[in-house]
């Protein structure tokens, strides 16, 4: 819908997937449209917003979305289009917006999305009032004290079930397993599953900072702890300290 239109509420997600994605759209839209606001969704991110294309949008009733929360996944989709790499493209997302007749523009992702968010608000220049729901199963977001990214517990509640089935096999064969959580940078699901699971060791990238982690140097620090005597056990490792970036070995013995 063009300019000049009722001004509208845009969503849109970008990153990766986390649980809990479809449950904010539902949400944000019953909120809107209950208030007598028009909401489009955005499909795919900013991919098609940096391009100028205002084609790939859907208009979101609360019929479209009152029982989305129990599926996985995205109805938007998402990606991981960052616009603030390019001018051009930055200009061309908020000139997309513009001609969609957004007014607000609620962006749903980790600290890319929420950077891309706060860089298209500025760009803008007061035009567009944005709000970002921080999303991400690697919890690196600077939330207040004690609040935790959407995503978050369920990863680690998973990442707990799946430490335990390996914890299993590895006393059963007498091995010690190395499985790798995400987390990038950030040790937080690492940890959080490490101490859920009652891990024997956990390396977080935290405590290698500056450091460039190898495999053999994080072979080293399981093979000096206390850990080693041990017949098995199980390393979760997360693709975030330096090498292999956070890892958790959770005794299996």
């Amino acid at each position: 819908m063009a300019e000049g239109s009722d001004p509208a509420l845009a969503l849109l997600v970008g990153g990766g997937p986390a649980p809990g994605i479809n449950g904010v759209i539902s949400a944000a839209t019953i909120e809107a449209r209950n208030r007598g606001a028009r909401v489009i969704g955005v499909l795919d991110g900013f991919e098609w917003l940096s391009r100028g294309d205002t084609g790939h949008v859907m208009p979101l009733e609360i019929r479209d979305v009152s029982r989305i929360h129990f599926r996985g996944g995205s109805i938007l989709r998402t990606s991981r289009t960052n616009p603030t790499k390019d001018a051009a493209k930055l200009e061309n997302v908020v000139r997309a917006l513009r001609e969609l007749g957004v007014r607000w523009l609620v962006t749903i992702g980790g600290d890319d999305t929420a950077f891309s968010a706060s860089r298209v608000a500025a760009q803008a220049g007061g035009a567009l009032s944005v709000v970002h729901v921080p999303k991400t199963i690697d919890n690196d977001l600077p939330l207040p004290g004690g609040i935790v990214t959407f995503g978050f517990e369920t990863a680690r509640h998973v990442g707990v079930s799946l430490v335990e089935t390996i914890m299993e096999d590895a006393r059963a064969t007498s091995r010690w397993y190395l499985l790798v959580a995400m987390g990038r940078k950030a040790g937080h699901l690492a940890l959080g599953i490490g101490k859920a699971a009652g891990a024997t060791l956990t390396l977080i990238p935290e405590e290698f900072a500056g450091e460039k982690l190898r495999l053999t140097r994080l072979a080293d620090v399981i093979e000096g702890s206390r850990a080693s005597s041990r017949p098995s056990a199980t390393t979760t490792a997360t693709c975030g300290c330096p090498s292999c970036r956070s890892a958790t070995c959770s005794g299996a013995s």
